[in-house]
């Protein structure tokens, strides 16, 4: 049945501003590398949460086993007080150094090392004889050497020795004087003897330490008194000798006072007074001349005495007064004014009185310095003539002076030797520690290692954190287009509308014939879109493609048809699609002609149009499907369809065909108004969605954006959110 075309006169804006071929679309946006989104964190992980739960399942899994096959391990501890300083029974009693509080720390650490030393794990071994015993070597996991003679007991002790250090724990705290000394062991007995056997065997190294010390002390200085006294006697008689040959007789000024241990003279007492003065005047001469190489070096103004000058500051203070003065009659007054040259002349007064002010204080420290140099030479010259005067007096008391200081020095170290030998010698029975037990270690009632509570926790967290890499390695190299946010940042395309999925099972047509239901008010927002793409108004021609098929595209043309064609305009929508056309399966109409006979001259328009089903829109189909459907369309006959189709539509929507593979989209982008490129949610590829958008723009198709079919917010990880935004903005955006 032959459709009758209408006839429309109304002026083609759109046409006039943007002709069919002419259309030179900018190019694609640049990706934008924005900061961390927390909900695009939050629906990453939803989307991959079976992930996580399999590999925390797993993590916990190995926590168990491992946990059940390790072989349980008992702690024992015992605490030792350790003390700095030890119990002073009688006054100088120790020979070994006080140590400083300060050094407190430093204390505490070395006696850690010594609770961790070999030698003390030695000795440990000893006392308990765990060399000559396999039991405690087959308890703590290893085999017994296999040697002979000595080298098995030199192999035995080095084993127990590593097996000691291996399993021992020593924690000294530095805000306590208490240290634990911990040792664990598959046997509860084992852990318990060994750490009290270190506890014990640290005390009585330490009081051997102590009882050596004090032994080598006493035998040490009575060698040293011997041979002191023997110095004292000799160094007596050589002093007495020179007296008797020189006829000095020792006053009893002598030794206490005089320069040299002499007596003193007026000379001599002039000597140091004046001597004194004139170190004095040199050190403040020497700080002198280093202010004044400082004043030449440093700029006038920077000097600190110029700086601290309670004069310069004042007319520093006027300075700045007078240069904010200066600037407000600037800006009001031109630089010839009578105002401004007055105060400009008394700024440049206020600078030289500056000036001359900070030259006299650094003249100040120039004169300080010349000062104190005539002072210093003048004190100089009394120094030296008093010196030839001094040396002439002492010269015939020097050799006696240094007999003396000799027979002094040998006094004092004889008499100090004897009183330390005395105080060793009545302490050399008492012996005390600064170590005592605290708390013996016990017999562990339960094991230590395994712990499933914090293996389960460190598999937890390891879960937490593998499942994150699998999520990340995951989500980087899977890069479909999943929601609205990554349209314009992956495809550079401005997102015009989302689409949600029919979760139902239902038709789209009937979905659409609902004008409540999600997906028509998702399509109300789309075509105020459409309607609001460009300045010109509403595009006559519209073309619907996506990278490959099944993208929701014939939906979105039949959609935005019935829109248009609700608001009362005259809408034609063609199935563009030569290939593999849907639109007739859809509306459950018939494709025996359509387009293709169009195309080929069979039929003209009229001929083609059936009605759709929709108010105000007619339907053409693709017809039958033509061997050569690139052909067709790169004929000059499609040009004259949509300009015949112009004088009779208001609105032309076309179903186009996928554009990878095919030039059949390229074709009739060149010939519509305006582009829109679907991609379907969860399933359109970056990589083919861009290569598809880049062949549209190489055929200089004006895209005016992108929308989103099928969208499943829950199954992105969005949830909430997108669902909201179906209630409320597509409605309010509904302009019906």
């Amino acid at each position: 049945m032959q459709h009758e075309l209408p006839k429309r006169k109304e002026t083609d804006a759109w046409s006039e501003a943007y002709p069919a071929q002419g259309l030179i679309p900018d190019g694609p946006a640049t990706e934008e590398g924005g900061g961390l989104d927390l909900r695009a964190l939050m629906a990453a992980a939803y989307r991959n949460r079976l992930i996580f739960v399999i590999v925390i399942a797993l993590a916990l899994l190995a926590a168990v086993v491992v946990t059940m096959l390790t072989t349980p391990i008992y702690v024992a501890t015992a605490s030792v007080q350790i003390e700095q300083q030890t119990a002073t029974i009688l006054e100088k009693s120790d020979v070994e150094p006080v140590i400083p509080m300060a050094d407190a720390d430093r204390f505490l650490e070395t006696q850690g090392a010594i609770l961790r030393s070999r030698a003390l794990a030695e000795r440990v071994a000893y006392s308990l004889n765990l060399a000559r015993n396999d039991r405690f070597i087959e308890a703590m996991g290893g085999e017994p050497p296999k040697a002979t003679g000595r080298a098995l007991i030199v192999a035995r002790y080095r084993q127990v020795v590593g097996l000691l250090l291996r399993n021992l724990s020593i924690k000294v705290p530095t805000d306590s004087r208490v240290a634990s000394i911990s040792f664990a062991s598959p046997s509860p007995e084992i852990a318990a003897q060994v750490a009290n056997s270190y506890a014990e065997n640290y005390i009585r190294s330490n009081l051997e330490r102590r009882f050596d010390s004090s032994a080598y002390a006493r035998q040490f200085l009575q060698n040293q008194i011997a041979q002191t006294k023997e110095r004292l006697e000799d160094s007596e008689e050589a002093l007495l000798a020179y007296a008797r040959t020189e006829g000095l007789v020792e006053t009893e000024a002598t030794g206490q006072t005089g320069e040299g241990g002499g007596s003193t003279t007026l000379t001599t007492s002039n000597l140091r007074d004046i001597n004194a003065s004139y170190v004095a005047v040199r050190a403040e001469r020497v700080k002198a001349e280093q202010r004044w190489r400082q004043a030449q070096a440093t700029p006038l103004m920077s000097l600190p005495e110029v700086q601290a000058s309670p004069v310069i500051q004042q007319l520093l203070t006027r300075r700045a007064t007078e240069l904010a003065a200066l600037g407000e009659l600037r800006a009001r007054y031109r630089p010839d004014h009578p105002s401004v040259e007055q105060a400009t002349t008394e700024l440049a007064t206020l600078d030289r009185e500056i000036n001359t002010q900070a030259v006299n204080v650094r003249n100040g420290i120039r004169n300080a310095y010349d000062v104190l140099v005539n002072q210093e030479r003048a004190l100089e010259t009394s120094v030296k003539g008093l010196s030839g005067n001094a040396l002439s007096e002492q010269g015939l008391r020097v050799r006696y002076n240094i007999l003396k200081r000799e027979v002094d020095t040998n006094r004092s170290l004889y008499e100090a030797l004897l009183q330390r030998y005395k105080e060793l010698a009545a302490t050399a029975g008492v012996s005390t520690s600064n170590i005592s037990v605290i708390d013996g270690a016990q017999v562990p009632g339960g094991p230590s290692k395994p712990d499933l509570f914090m293996n389960l926790a460190f598999a937890l967290f390891a879960g937490l954190g593998l499942g994150a890499l699998a999520a990340f390695v995951r989500e980087h190299f899977d890069d479909a287009i999943r929601t609205p946010d990554e349209v314009q940042r992956k495809l550079g395309l401005q997102l015009l509308g989302v689409t949600p999925i029919i979760t139902s099972g239902g038709d789209p047509v009937s979905e659409l014939r609902d004008p409540k239901s999600p997906l028509a008010e998702a399509y109300h927002s789309l075509r105020t879109s459409i309607s609001f793409a460009s300045t010109q108004g509403q595009p006559r021609t519209i073309l619907f493609t996506s990278s490959r098929p099944e993208e929701g595209k014939s939906t979105s043309s039949i959609a935005i048809a019935q829109e248009f064609g609700s608001l009362g305009q005259r809408v034609l929508l063609i199935d563009g699609d030569l290939r593999k056309p849907s639109l007739h399966k859809v509306l459950k109409l018939s494709s025996k002609a359509g387009l293709s006979n169009v195309l080929a001259h069979h039929l003209e328009l009229s001929q083609a149009v059936q009605p759709s089903g929709f108010a105000n829109v007619d339907f053409v189909s693709s017809g039958p499907i033509p061997p050569n459907p690139t052909e067709l369309l790169a004929s000059h006959t499609l040009p004259q369809l949509l300009a015949q189709a112009r004088e009779s539509y208001d609105t032309i929507v076309i179903d186009g065909p996928p554009v990878i593979g095919l030039a059949d989209a390229q074709l009739l982008s060149r010939q519509v108004d305006a582009t829109v490129f679907a991609a379907q949610a969860s399933r359109s590829h970056r990589g083919q969605a861009k290569a598809a958008v880049r062949r549209l723009h190489a055929a200089n198709a004006n895209v005016i954006g992108a929308v989103l079919t099928k969208f499943d917010a829950k199954r992105a990880g969005y949830g909430y959110g997108y669902g909201y935004g179906y209630a409320y903005d597509y409605t309010y955006g509904n302009t019906d």
